[in-house]
């Protein structure tokens, strides 16, 4: 049995070696797993050909029964709009917002977009500090935003060095800001030194624990990995000491999640559930800027200046991965809450307590 054993694995192996050597990822991953990588050859022409695609389906009804199934859920269920770069923030601050709805719908290839009237807005992005708003667009947002009666949270970053000091500044103006309307803001953290900071900010600066900090295993190839994935359907939050932690030294209590293909159990608590994109890769050093820049996605360098390459490129990818990259981040999308009432239902069953609808990419 023992040599049976050895010799049914020497051969694995070689074949393995074999693949890994003659073919590409793709088609190593066809040999193990199952993966269809005669599909990888199918692209679509751009970003808006892909989500005429992805939202093909999407109609005016989808948006109701969701806000219907809010709405019936039998617990306070809050909608919120998702505005993460220099587009949204100059659309929303010249337009009326009834207006700007319906363009935010049919920006992402709906023709006939809902009546949508959330209840909070998103301001900032939580992936690349070039795309934060100008101190000046974000105190006529949050402005804009408190005489149209929306709850604000803002997003921050992960945190550079060299952003430190106009950081602290920024918060410091946000809390006399707060003081002056009434108001309390919740903050998106998604760096541990800017939980640092906020812990010992006015108590009208709620933060947030961010995307980048709920660490879980997200990709659009996920379905077809080996072995039991029942264990992606939990991650550190759902440990008691840990939210703890959290709560007694951050006090964080909010905790942002994204919809990625597979089900999640939710921990005690208030949950953020953000659809339908998710976030797979974030990286300081921005692969889309190496690609226009250099022509190799490899050679990649901290920016300094950024030349906003993201407002006119994407990387694209196989459209059965749905999947694309945009300024320093590969994004999934996962389709499933929108399309399927009964999955957004669940969610809202399993702790959600807010959904945030983001174009985001």
């Amino acid at each position: 049995d023992y040599q049976n054993a050895v010799q049914r694995l020497a051969l694995q192996y070689s074949q393995y070696i074999r693949w890994k050597m003659e073919d590409d990822d793709a088609a190593l991953a066809e040999e193990i797993t199952g993966y269809p990588a005669e599909q990888d050859a199918f692209h679509l022409e751009s970003l808006e050909e892909q989500k005429k695609v992805w939202f093909s389906g999407i109609t005016k009804e989808t948006f109701v029964a969701l806000q219907n199934s809010a709405a019936g859920s039998g617990q306070p269920i809050e909608l919120a709009l998702e505005l993460d770069r220099p587009e949204w923030y100059k659309a929303y601050l010249s337009m009326e917002s009834a207006v700007f709805f319906d363009a935010y719908f049919r920006k992402n290839q709906i023709p006939d977009p809902p009546l949508f009237h959330p209840d909070r807005l998103y301001i900032g992005n939580a992936f690349c500090p070039h795309l934060a708003p100008t101190e000046e667009e974000l105190f006529a947002l949050m402005d804009k935003a408190c005489r149209e009666s929306f709850s604000i949270t803002l997003t921050f970053p992960f945190l550079l060095e060299e952003n430190l000091s106009e950081t602290q500044q920024r918060l410091q103006r946000l809390a006399e800001w707060c003081e002056r309307k009434n108001k309390t803001v919740e903050l998106v953290v998604n760096d541990w030194g800017m939980a640092e900071i906020l812990k010992n900010q006015t108590e009208n600066l709620i933060p947030c624990l961010g995307t980048l900090l709920n660490k879980r295993k997200k990709d659009p190839r996920i379905s077809y990995k080996t072995g039991d994935q029942k264990l992606f359907k939990e991650n550190s939050l759902n440990a008691q000491f840990y939210r703890n932690f959290l709560r007694n030294t951050y006090r964080i209590c909010r905790f942002e999640w994204e919809t990625c293909g597979y089900t999640q159990l939710f921990p005690i608590g208030k949950n953020s559930l953000h659809i339908p994109f998710y976030q797979t890769n974030t990286s300081q050093y921005c692969p889309l800027f190496a690609v226009c820049a250099n022509g190799e996605r490899g050679r990649q360098k901290l920016i300094k200046n950024c030349p906003e390459y993201c407002r006119e490129y994407v990387l694209l990818y196989p459209e059965h991965l749905h999947m694309m990259g945009r300024y320093n981040s590969l994004f999934g999308i996962d389709m499933d809450a929108l399309k399927d009432i009964k999955v957004l239902e669940a969610y809202i069953k399993n702790g959600v307590d807010r959904l945030v609808i983001g174009e985001q990419k």
